[in-house]
């Protein structure tokens, strides 16, 4: 029998990049308090997983680029020191990897907090984002992702955007979306809920989503789209509420387009109609 010696590394802003570099499959990589720099981190494989401990840090965003194996937890990224407002102005971005964990973070003032693109295995959870400038959590070509007891709320959403606590969409060159749960979230303020949405791009369809559970989510906004599952395949939506706030711009709706979707214990209060007879299980 092999015994792995699990190291705890220590980090400043000033020494984030090479410990990370440092770091072995296992450890617990802990950053110390301070305002640490927009990192990319590129091409890197932890099995079993790199924790960052990231619970005393204030960060202004994170990169992955081809890494796998990153479970984050806690801290701060905070965009409100931008001098210079971006399109990828987000806080936590993996692209291309597997097995990823974003859990306990306060995310605020910036244009997106979380980004999944092309990732395979992973949870975003127990955190809040607040001040978003377009949505909270966005999940791109992703499959077998929790998104779970994340709450959205207080957005300062930039002129032109159509924001949404969480959205998710496929490509037509890669395999659909799927194997999602959405699970205990809110979403309170002027945005849309959670949002499965699929059309024709340039007359080229999506490709739709396939086995997403969206149940026991509370959305409460200013606009039409509570919860949206468009061209949803295998998917169950359940015991989920959908209201509208005083100042609505529009209804808050559940929207279902297609697909086969399993319906339940639903309450869509300004549109009852949408709403559901109760789950008997």
């Amino acid at each position: 029998m092999f015994l792995i010696a699990l190291a705890v590394l220590a980090a400043s802003p000033a020494t984030f990049e090479s410990a990370f570099a440092a770091a072995k499959p296992g450890d617990t990589l802990r950053l110390i308090a301070g305002r640490y720099p927009l990192t990319i981190i590129r091409s890197r494989t932890f099995s079993p997983p790199l924790t960052v401990d990231a619970s005393a840090a204030t960060m202004t965003g994170i990169v992955l680029r081809d890494t796998s194996g990153i479970r984050w937890t806690g801290g701060v990224f905070d965009g409100s020191t931008l001098t210079v407002k971006s399109a990828t102005d987000f806080g936590f971005a993996a692209y291309t990897g597997r097995n990823i964990t974003v859990t306990g973070v306060a995310f605020s003032a910036l244009r997106v907090g979380v980004v999944l693109d092309h990732i395979v295995g992973g949870e975003v959870s127990n955190s809040s984002f607040v001040g978003m400038r377009a949505d909270g959590i966005d999940l791109a070509v992703s499959r077998s992702i929790t998104i779970t007891h994340n709450a959205c709320h207080n957005f300062r959403v930039d002129p032109g955007e159509h924001p949404d606590c969480i959205q998710a969409w496929s490509k037509p060159t890669d395999p659909p979306v799927a194997d999602i749960v959405i699970s205990g979230n809110s979403a309170i303020g002027t945005m849309q809920g959670i949002s499965f949405f699929d059309g024709d791009v340039n007359g080229v369809a999506q490709g739709g989503f396939d086995r997403v559970s969206i149940f026991g989510n509370s959305v409460m906004n200013t606009m039409a789209n509570g919860i949206a599952a468009y061209n949803c395949r295998g998917c169950t939506v359940r015991n989920n509420t959908v209201g509208s706030l005083p100042d609505y711009i529009y209804v808050s709706q559940l929207v279902v387009i297609g697909g086969s979707v399993a319906q339940c214990g639903n309450d869509v209060a300004m549109v009852p109609r949408q709403g559901t007879p109760p789950c008997r299980n």
